[in-house]
This record gives C-alpha cells, structure tokens and sequence, in this order.
C-alpha cells in the first residue's frame, strides 16, 4: 500500500523548516559548542557530511587532531525525536557492555535549540555498502560485477555481527533501559521503524501506538497486525484504488491479525536485539581489508521476538524492502544466490568462533536462516515489519500456507468474525469518503510535533 502522499509533501515541508531553522543556528558553531561541551579541548573545524535518513550530522575535528560525531534528529524525518535519542543512547551503551560489536562511544547527549543531539565518538573508515553498491543505480541495488571474494569477506563481517547480537537475551519485547542500580531493563515499548514510517508518511497519529513493554511474542505480533489495520483505517490518501481493493486489504489484515498469534514457537522467549536499520550501510569498515570497524545508527533497535533474528537478512542486496521491485517472484530470483553466499560466509564465520570457543553450537543461526525462507518465516517476518510491502507479501507468501487455495475473496471473507464482517462495509464507505475527499487532517501543532 502506497504512502499517503499529502502526508510525504507535510512531512518535506515541515523538515525544511527544520532545516532552516537549523541554518540560522550556524550549525557548524553549534556543532562545536555541543561537542566541547561534552569533550576536553578546542574545537576548530565542523564539516557537515552526507545526510541519513533521520539526522544531519557534523562531524567536529579538535585542535589536539581528536574528532567527534555530533548528529541531530531531524524533525519531519522522525516523530518520537525524544524517545529516539534516548533508546539510541541506551542501546549504544548496552551493546558496547554485553557484545563485541564495535559502536560510538556516547560522550554526551541532550537538547539544544534544534532538538535532541548525541556527541559520539568518530569511526574511521567507510561504509561497506560503498563497496557491494551498482554505482550507476540511484537506489542502492548490489552490484553484478563484485568480486566473489569482497562479497564472502563483507557477508562474513556482517555475519559477525548478527552472531554478536543475537547473543544477549531478555525476559520481555521492548526498548532497553539502564536503570538506577545500573543494571539493564525492558521496561517501555519497542519504537519501531515502521511506527516512524507510519506517523511521517501515513500521517497515524503517534499515540495510537502503545506504550507497554510486551512479556509475550504472540501479544507484540498481534501488536504489530493491528499497527497494519491502523495504517489502513487512519491514512486518508493513496490507501485505496476503489471499493474491491478497500475489501481486499480489510480482509487481509484481519486475516493477518488472526494468524499473528499462531506465529511465534518461542512465545515466552527468551527475546534476542534486533536492529531494524541494521544494513550494510551502518557498517563502517576499515578500507584496506573490509574489516569492521564500527557500527553506527542503533536507532529503532530493542528486544524483539526470536523470529526476527532466525529470519534471513532483508539487506542482502542493499535495497530497502520498500523500495524493491513490485514483483516478490523476481525480487527472490535474485535474492537467493546471494542468500546462498551469505549462508555459507555466515556458516564459516559460526565454525571459526565455536572453535574459538566465542559461540556454542546451539548460538548458530544458520540453519534457522536457510529454513526460514522454507517454512515462511522470512516474509511472515517482513511483513509484520513493513506495512508499505504488507498486501503485496501478504497474499503472494502468506494467505495460502493459512487458508489454502484461493479462488474468490469471498472465500476468505467468510473466514472473518461476525464482527469483522459486519464492520466491513461501513469501512469501505469511510474509506471511499476519505478517497473522494483528499484532504490530511493535522493531529499535531509545530510546538506539539517539536516536543514529542
């Protein structure tokens, strides 16, 4: 389903103003008074580096040589800017106690007069999708011409990785906090990458998402169906093509909401941390052997059902779910034989550190990954994840290992509930109304939206 597109025109507008307001602040100067105020020494020079999708970053050289990263949140690129930095920081924190993951070393963090900012410490090298992207794409796609050797040793570094983080455990799904006694708690909801996407491009006021921490994986992907009705319901514009399209994706997520709690095998955990925006783009490597570095931007990261990490890595052809190819049959033609080198760098890399003794034999995850695209797992996983890419995987992965066959919608309307069924026609027509009408409501002043 498409993003509402008064909502993305909204979204532009509202961060330009940001960044002009940014501007005004001389940033550069700002940048170097954030950063010695959290670091011993003069700052001298800022240059502003190249723009992610939720911060503008500066990084800050010192007069002893010594550099910083100073970022802040954007506003129009994240709703929950506040609540962001603090996982951000939190997870940062945990990660560099419990794994051996490199990350920034948080040197302070806070409010200035454009919003929250973190000063971190800065990684030297550059980001390994650098060396897998097709230059002459515009959407970062994995080139065709990359030696087989560069593919194994970037898959091989990125598998490191996921074997470092799957191996913290929790008793509950959620962000993770330090608290007072300084030991490491779950405690408030896990702020997703997709409840972003959602409150900036389909316009779903944030406080629709709850705010609880969840104990079970069938409540969070139960949780995480009802975010997919919420994006259906609550988006007024490019939601729907007509009324038989209205019914199609009503159908589907209540159908999607009935089978989320049959998902989990491992609902009372323990959960594991998952990265949402865990990509070769955030992994920053030392350019002479590809060796990482560092990883950067934990933003959207918290504990998550087991399922998230035993499903095969979105990421491996650099493209971002959402902006892949309509087709899913060819998006796999294409993906498997990189899958099928990632599992063999992801095999290597699990027999090197058994040996080693830094990984059990029941830590592997590469038998989970190679059975997840067999039994499903793997789109079931996507699709709780993206509700951008959720009726397109939905009925080409998902509807017929459920229900079978499908030959008529109205096969699988029958299979909702009363209520459900009775429900359906006064939503189309709400839907049909909101069509016709192309407007956006506006949940939020400009003070609301910064203080959030």
């Amino acid at each position: 389903m498409d993003f509402d597109s008064l909502a993305k025109q909204q979204s532009d507008r509202i961060f330009q103003v940001w960044i002009q307001n940014l501007l005004r602040n001389s940033p550069e100067n700002l940048a170097g008074k954030l950063a010695s105020r959290h670091c011993h020494g003069t700052p001298m020079t800022a240059l502003r580096l190249p723009n992610g999708a939720f911060n503008i970053c500066y990084r800050v050289t010192f007069e002893n040589g010594h550099r910083v990263l100073v970022r802040f949140t954007a506003l129009g690129r994240v709703i929950a800017r506040n609540e962001k930095v603090e996982d951000e920081v939190a997870i940062m924190g945990y990660v560099a106690q419990h794994t051996t993951i490199p990350v920034p070393h948080v040197l302070g963090y806070g409010k200035c007069v454009v919003g929250p900012y973190i000063v971190m410490s800065f990684i030297e090298g550059n980001p390994l999708s650098g060396y897998l992207r097709d230059s002459s794409q515009e959407i970062a796609t994995l080139s065709s011409d990359i030696p087989m050797l560069v593919l194994k040793r970037a898959y091989f570094g990125m598998a490191e990785v996921l074997l470092e983080l799957s191996k913290p455990t929790f008793p509950s799904i959620g962000a993770v906090r330090q608290d007072e006694s300084g030991g490491w708690i779950v405690s408030k909801r896990p702020l997703s990458f997709n409840m972003n996407r959602l409150s900036q491009f389909s316009n779903i006021p944030h406080n629709v998402f709850g705010r609880r921490h969840f104990s079970n994986a069938a409540d969070y992907f139960e949780e995480l169906a009802r975010q997919h009705l919420h994006h259906l319901e609550f988006q007024r514009n490019d939601a729907v093509t007509d009324e038989a399209d209205c019914r199609k994706k009503y159908i589907a997520r209540c159908l999607f909401r009935r089978i989320s709690r049959q998902i989990s095998k491992h609902c009372s955990g323990p959960f594991r941390l998952y990265c949402d925006d865990l990509r070769p783009d955030n992994v920053v490597v030392d350019p002479s052997r590809l060796i990482v570095a560092g990883v950067i931007d934990w933003e959207f990261a918290y504990a998550a059902p087991v399922e998230f990490t035993y499903a095969a890595p979105w990421w491996l052809l650099l493209e971002r779910p959402e902006d892949g190819e309509p087709d899913l049959g060819q998006f796999l033609v294409r993906f498997m034989p990189s899958f099928h080198t990632f599992l063999e760098a992801l095999q290597d890399c699990e027999a090197r550190k058994i040996k080693d003794g830094s990984l059990l034999q029941s830590q592997r995850l590469s038998t989970a990954m190679e059975n997840s695209l067999e039994t499903g797992l793997f789109w079931i996983c996507l699709a709780s994840r993206h509700s951008s890419m959720f009726d397109e995987i939905y009925w080409s992965f998902i509807d017929q290992r459920f229900f079978g066959p499908l030959t008529t919608i109205d096969d699988r309307l029958c299979l909702l509930s009363a209520e459900e069924r009775v429900d359906i026609d006064a939503f189309v027509e709400k839907k049909m109304h909101q069509t016709r009408a192309g407007n956006l409501d506006s949940h939020y002043s400009i003070d609301e939206l910064v203080d959030l």
